[in-house]
Order: C-alpha cells, then sequence, then structure tokens
C-alpha cells in the first residue's frame, strides 16, 4: 500500500463514525424512555459521550498528496476525499453542540418535503405490517456470511461483538463485517441482509481494490448515498426487500426530516403511528446519535440515502448509465465517468471484478 492509502485507511478508522456517536448510556436512557411505569408523556433522552472533543483536536487529516502518482482527476478524488476528512473531523468535534447537524448536513444532506411526504405513504400503507421475528442467532448468521463471500471469492474477516448499536456493518478501512452478537435475525432479514452487507458494500470493496489506489475500495467522497441506494435496490431486485424492511427505510427517512426541527419526544410519538414502541424508539435514536439533549432539534442526517437512495438508483439507470460501473468500487455517482474512464486507459482489469446474482440482468 502506498503512503496516501496508508494515510488514508488511519485517518478512517480514527475518524470512525459507528464509535464517535454511540452514546456510552444507550442501553439505560432506552430502558428509561421504554419503561412501562413512566407517564405517556416521556422526556427525551440525554445521551452521554466517552469520546472528548478533545480527542479530535490532534487530527489532521491532511493526506500527502504530493506522493500520489495519478491521472488529474484520481488526485482530484483524493482532494474532495480530504476536504470531506475535515468536515467529519469537525462533526466529530461538535458531537453534543448545535454545529454537529450542520456538518452532518454538509457531509450527507438532508431530506426534502418531498421526501418525507412519499415516506409518509409508504408508512400509510405498511401501517399494519409487523416485526419479523428473529430466530438465528449472530454466530450462526455468521458462518451463512462467510459461505456468501467464498462464493463471490471476497476476502474479508468476520467478527461478533457485543457493544454495537446496530445489527451489522461493515468496515471498508479493516476489511471486516461486525455482527452483534446478541441479535437474533429472521431468515428473510438473513437472505436481505447477504445482498445489503454482502453483494453491495463487501462487493463493491473488493472490485475497488481492483485499482491502484485504495481510495475505490475505502470510499471516495460522497460515496454513501450511491452505497445505500444501491444495497436497497439490489435488496428489491433480489426479491428480498419484505413490507417490514420497506417501512423502516422510510421511517428513518420521516425521522430525520422530522428531527431537524422537532425533539426525540416528539418524533417518537409521531412515529408511533406506524410502529411498535421498541422499533419507534430504535429509528429516531439512530437519527438522534450525536445529540446530547435530545430535547432539541437535530439529527445525524446520513439514514435518509436508504429510502431515497434507490430512486436515484433507477433515475441513473433510467439515462442510460451502467451498473456495473458503479460497482466497480466505492464511489459517487459523481466519480463513475472517472471510473470508466480508468477502466477504458487500463487502469483495472475488470476481469477481477464480481457481482451478485441480484444485477445479473442489469451488468
Amino acid at each position: 500500500m502506498n503512503i496516501i492509502d496508508t494515510r488514508l485507511r488511519s485517518l478512517l478508522q480514527r475518524l470512525n463514525l459507528s464509535s464517535a456517536v454511540k452514546p456510552a448510556n444507550l442501553h439505560e436512557e432506552r430502558e428509561a424512555f421504554l419503561h412501562p411505569r413512566l407517564p405517556r408523556r416521556r422526556k427525551s433522552p440525554v445521551f452521554q459521550y466517552e469520546n472528548s472533543p478533545l480527542k479530535y483536536a490532534g487530527v489532521d487529516p491532511v493526506l500527502p498528496l504530493e506522493t500520489l502518482d495519478a491521472p488529474d482527476e484520481v488526485v482530484e478524488i483524493y482532494q474532495q476525499k480530504q476536504h470531506e476528512l475535515y468536515l467529519t473531523k469537525d462533526m466529530f468535534a461538535a458531537v453534543g453542540s448545535d454545529k454537529f447537524t450542520r456538518r452532518a448536513i454538509e457531509i450527507f444532506g438532508a431530506p426534502t418535503a418531498e421526501d418525507a411526504g412519499k415516506a409518509r405513504e409508504v408508512l400509510m400503507r405498511f401501517a399494519h405490517v409487523t416485526p419479523l421475528e428473529g430466530s438465528s442467532s449472530a454466530r450462526e448468521f455468521a458462518k451463512i456470511l462467510r459461505t456468501r463471500l467464498e462464493e463471490l471469492g471476497i476476502s474479508m474477516n468476520i467478527t461478533l461483538l457485543s457493544s454495537m448499536a446496530t445489527r451489522i456493518s461493515v468496515d471498508a478501512a479493516s476489511g471486516t463485517i461486525c455482527l452483534n452478537k446478541n441479535t437474533l435475525f429472521a431468515p428473510q432479514q438473513i437472505q436481505r441482509l447477504l445482498v445489503h452487507e454482502v453483494d453491495t458494500h463487501a462487493v463493491r470493496i473488493h472490485n475497488g481494490s481492483c485499482l491502484p489506489w485504495g481510495i475505490f475500495s475505502m470510499g471516495t467522497a460522497g460515496y454513501r448515498e450511491a452505497e445505500e441506494g444501491l444495497a436497497v435496490y439490489l435488496e428489491h431486485r433480489s426479491g428480498h426487500l419484505y413490507p417490514f424492511q420497506k417501512k423502516i427505510y422510510a421511517g428513518r427517512c420521516l425521522a430525520v426530516y422530522l428531527s431537524l426541527s422537532a425533539g426525540f419526544a416528539e418524533v417518537f410519538e409521531e412515529l408511533r403511528d406506524y410502529f411498535d414502541e421498541k422499533t419507534a424508539y430504535a429509528i429516531v435514536e439512530r437519527i438522534k446519535r450525536g445529540l446530547c439533549d435530545t430535547a432539541h432539534a437535530g439529527a445525524l442526517t446520513k439514514e435518509f440515502h436508504y429510502f431515497t437512495g434507490p430512486d436515484k438508483i433507477r433515475s441513473y439507470l433510467h439515462r442510460g448509465n451502467d451498473l456495473a460501473m458503479l460497482m466497480g468500487g466505492k464511489i459517487a455517482f459523481k466519480h463513475v465517468q472517472v471510473m470508466e474512464k480508468l477502466v477504458q486507459d487500463g487502469f483495472v482489469d475488470t476481469s477481477k471484478w464480481v457481482f451478485p446474482l441480484a444485477m445479473n440482468d442489469d451488468k
């Protein structure tokens, strides 16, 4: 690995979103909020964080661009990533303050009123759909993940953790899939997650690693919208996007939109029109990470991409664009033309790329 990619990997590991915005008192606040003896008018959680803003004071997100031997288009992609790293550092240093939401919007964007309206339509359509019941352990799911990775010829580590705020995550910087070992997975959920986490996230990491520059496997600036859009689009194409998960994606989008002008308890009460208490809480908790007193407006806005991203993929395909090129790495929509040029110029052997079965018709 060259100097610049070694530096980029180090910065991404230090500026890790999951650890930076995970409240230290997550479980205590959840139990208190959902306690059956509390009055209906609940008090919004107050989150505490182990990571002090001072932790990021010494992080200097500078990439040694002068060492980069690459076409101008690739140099520009690294420059864009460096700018995003500066914004990310500022966002992490602003955890618990009003500046946190402003930085989140700069990095991830925010849903529109139209997006929120579409989300409400989905929620009303599936209002009475209930959650799936999990039956398989994380250890059993890990075996299924390993088999899928082997079938595709992808090498990644799988780790079971007890201190995760989510069920599963894929860390491109370390090449690791992390599973929450305390979670049970339903059969339908396993099939969906195989498409989402392996057929999309792991495949894009693998394909990006076939290029000479690590940024294409670790993630270019703004890649998340295309990433989650692809994942959910392929869930749908494979037939594994079930109604309750559609509700979840719509709920996240609406929760982000509402959270930008409302506190935790108000957003929770609105989601209760569509979800049971535990699910509604889990959605708002995910969006309000990064805030301390969640009674205030604010949000970690990235969660709306799961809902709006698939439509961006459909528009991308409607314009005659190549889905395989978008799967060529962890890239943003705006970087597809660069990928096409790198392929044409012989910088990548596309015969080493792998693709999930779910997109064979589009490939």
